[in-house]
């Protein structure tokens, strides 16, 4: 075994549930855990890793379709330093996952990112409502979520400028083929979030020149 083992990264591994639930009984100090291309590792896996590796700080889940929501609920439970969490291309992960991690981690949760998943605006809202800790966030390709959605990021409001105070703390902000974003949206944004510094727009179709403009009046960097 290696029970000294800290960082543990599986990509484009066949091996499934009994692997994860081996490593468990061996390496309770994990604070580390990227699973990247597992199609054999399921919500069973997840669960055994957490329930023994209680010093977990950063989850980051990629392409792994047998894991969903059952999984990182029981992560909200078992987890409590996560500081960072990514999950991407997860088809089976909807609101009630995102919103358990989201809500579990709440004081010291710091950099979330969220990219090709089935939420809709109800995690965005929990975001802004659980995010006073988050200081890096990005968001991407998530069809679901409507302009609306953004908007309620805030405190559960249809006022963009509650973003700003739902996440008090953001500093990085990346917004990748997000559709509900519009140009002015993004400057009420940017101009409700005082302690933003880089904001990084990719392919948000409906962000004009005027949008660009705002926010580079506010002094924020942005890269397109």
């Amino acid at each position: 075994g290696c029970p000294s083992l800290k960082v543990l990264s599986l990509w484009n591994v066949l091996r499934g549930d009994e692997g994860l639930c081996e490593i468990d009984k061996e390496c309770h100090l994990l604070e580390k855990l990227d699973l990247c291309r597992c199609p054999h590792v399921s919500n069973k896996g997840l669960i055994a890793i957490a329930a023994n590796c209680p010093n977990l700080t950063t989850l980051s889940i990629e392409s792994c379709p047998n894991i969903g929501n059952e999984g990182l609920q029981a992560i909200e439970k078992l987890y409590p330093k996560l500081q960072s969490i990514s999950i991407k291309d997860c088809p089976l992960v909807g609101n009630h996952g995102v919103s358990s991690l989201l809500s579990s981690a709440s004081s010291i949760l710091s950099k979330v990112k969220l990219q090709g998943l089935s939420i809709s605006d109800f995690s965005l809202a929990m975001i802004g409502h659980y995010g006073k800790s988050v200081i890096n966030l990005m968001l991407s390709g998530l069809q679901n979520v409507s302009k609306k959605g953004f908007w309620v990021m805030g405190e559960i409001d249809v006022s963009l400028e509650a973003t700003g105070k739902g996440c008090a703390n953001l500093k990085q902000m990346c917004l990748c083929r997000c559709c509900f974003v519009s140009g002015d949206g993004l400057v009420a944004f940017a101009k409700s979030v005082g302690s933003l510094e880089c904001l990084q727009l990719e392919e948000c179709n409906r962000v004009t020149q005027s949008g660009v403009i705002g926010v580079l009046s506010n002094q924020i960097p942005c890269f397109l």
